[in-house]
């Protein structure tokens, strides 16, 4: 009976450690396509490319969307649009732990090159 008991909870603690290891894959798989076709689905959708930033912490995932502002002016409904597009093409995102941010595209100015000392 202990011999028993002590196959079944190995076999447990194995299928554990799998069915977690098989989530990680899945959440870093999702990651990296989210991270691919996601300015490409906007592009298409909206005409102009943003730079997209993600950043995933345990169980939530800051996705930040960066577009110029009359982009953003005239779609108001941005957030909507990455919202519905990451919960129906990536399920394993749920929409709770999404939050979507969208900035103003700041240019940045040149910066001057520094001067050679002789």
């Amino acid at each position: 009976m202990r011999k028993a008991f002590k196959k079944f909870f190995t076999f447990l603690i194995i299928s554990g450690i799998g069915y977690l290891g098989l989530k990680i894959y899945q959440l870093f798989k999702g990651l990296i396509e989210l991270d691919k076709t996601l300015p490409q689905y906007l592009g298409n959708i909206i005409g102009e490319v943003p730079i997209v930033s993600i950043v995933a912490v345990i169980n939530k995932i800051t996705i930040t969307v960066k577009f110029d502002q009359d982009v953003i002016k005239k779609h108001k409904d941005l957030e909507n649009i990455v919202r519905d597009y990451v919960t129906d093409f990536y399920p394993i995102f749920k929409a709770d732990n999404v939050k979507v941010l969208i900035e103003e595209l700041k240019e940045e100015k040149e910066k001057p090159a520094p001067k050679e000392k002789k």
